[in-house]
């Protein structure tokens, strides 16, 4: 089975009630990226600083933040465990924001070493912009980028039981891409070619004005995209690993 960007493309509408799950998606999302935009609540924020309130919106944007994580996981596991078409309801919410929550604590972990590397780099790194300080840049980057790639890899692997320690499950990250490399290249490529586009898209409409509100649906629909891709390469592993067992009978 290879990787289909068309079919990840086209795989939101062809869900029952996909309008209404984008659109509850998208209005989650409004929330945190544009609330504080409407004068009301910007001056009840700053109008002198209050301090609970500020609060108040934080936690409830984090809890928005886990419950979209939590959808996208659910979205995934639905497909490759228990083979069910379609996009999860919203009415398990609670669920979301507890599923969130373990996918935002494995990735935490995972990255602490990255943040010490990264505070290490700030340390010892010019304070000014210099050409001393593009080694430091580079290496920054490549950072990065190597987090992003293991991030995937162990997300593809909380996927299946939602398990913190999946986040550093180096044995099954390793089966899952072992002897399906070419899948995962593209899987890897169609990803950031979406993530490119995405930017792209998000900077064409954060300067049009009132299509700018567009932007937190676009970015939820952009989420479900991902769902599919991830869905795909994990099944793509499955067919590989049925076919090898075919050929050994």
């Amino acid at each position: 089975m290879d990787i289909s960007l068309k079919q990840a493309l086209v795989f939101v509408p062809k869900n029952e009630h996909w309008i209404r799950n984008v659109l509850i998606g998208g209005l989650l999302l409004f929330f945190p990226a544009f609330g504080y935009i409407f004068p009301g609540i910007r001056k009840l924020f700053f109008a002198p600083v209050n301090y609970f309130m500020v609060s108040l919106f934080v936690m409830l944007a984090g809890i928005v933040f886990l419950a979209v994580s939590g959808y996208f996981f659910k979205a995934v596991h639905n497909r490759v465990v228990h083979d069910k078409e379609g996009l999860p309801d919203w009415k398990y919410f609670s669920y979301y924001i507890y599923v969130g929550l373990k996918s935002y604590i494995g990735a935490f972990i995972l990255s602490l070493p990255f943040i010490l590397f990264f505070l290490l780099l700030m340390f010892f790194a010019p304070i000014s912009f210099s050409r001393e300080s593009i080694p430091f840049i580079l290496l920054a980057g490549v950072a990065y980028i190597v987090y992003s790639f293991l991030f995937v890899i162990f997300a593809l692997c909380f996927v299946r039981d939602f398990k913190i320690s999946s986040f550093w499950n180096i044995k099954r990250a390793y089966d899952l891409i072992s002897g399906n490399i070419n899948n995962f290249v593209m899987f890897v490529l169609y990803c950031f070619l979406i993530a490119f586009a995405h930017l792209f898209l998000l900077g064409i409409l954060a300067n049009a004005q009132i299509l700018a509100l567009l932007i937190p649906f676009i970015s939820f629909y952009v989420y479900l995209i991902y769902t599919d891709l991830f869905a795909q390469f994990i099944q793509s592993k499955e067919k590989v690993y049925s076919n090898e067992k075919e050929c050994l009978v």
